[in-house]
């Protein structure tokens, strides 16, 4: 495998999943507890800590981007032990009124795992905020 790919990888995946199109889930993880989604990026799927398996859109797109980038890399997917997201989230450090707005502090590590090493990249973003659209 080749280690500067797969650790690039791995960073902007952290980077893509605070910032990129993420409207519509933001709305989805203000209506969960503040918690850790976790995302299978091979199978597209995350789950939340405490709820369970959740529908989101980034999920697919992740998976999608990830698998993409692997194809233009020459890497096949069948190399990956494991490729996964953890997103710890909190909505409670800035006090806003939730019905308008609402603050989001994540937490973020990836994991590429094949049978010769692990790549990590990690991320932390403050201030991601969603405006809530007028009930």
């Amino acid at each position: 495998m080749r280690r500067k790919v797969l650790q690039d990888i791995a960073n902007t995946l952290c980077q893509m999943v605070v910032g990129w199109r993420m409207g519509d889930d933001y709305e989805r993880m203000a209506q969960l507890p503040d918690g850790t989604l976790v995302f299978d990026l091979v199978d597209g799927t995350v789950a939340h800590s405490s709820e369970g398996t959740q529908e989101l859109w980034i999920a697919g797109e992740l998976s999608a981007w990830l698998k993409h980038r692997l194809n233009v890399e020459r890497i096949e997917v069948s190399g990956l032990v494991a490729a996964t997201l953890e997103v710890a989230y909190k909505t409670d450090r800035i006090k806003t009124d939730r019905k308008k707005i609402i603050s989001f502090d994540f937490s973020c590590r990836s994991t590429l795992q094949t049978d010769e090493a692990r790549y990590e990249g990690q991320l932390l973003e403050r201030h991601a905020y969603h405006q809530r659209a007028a009930a």
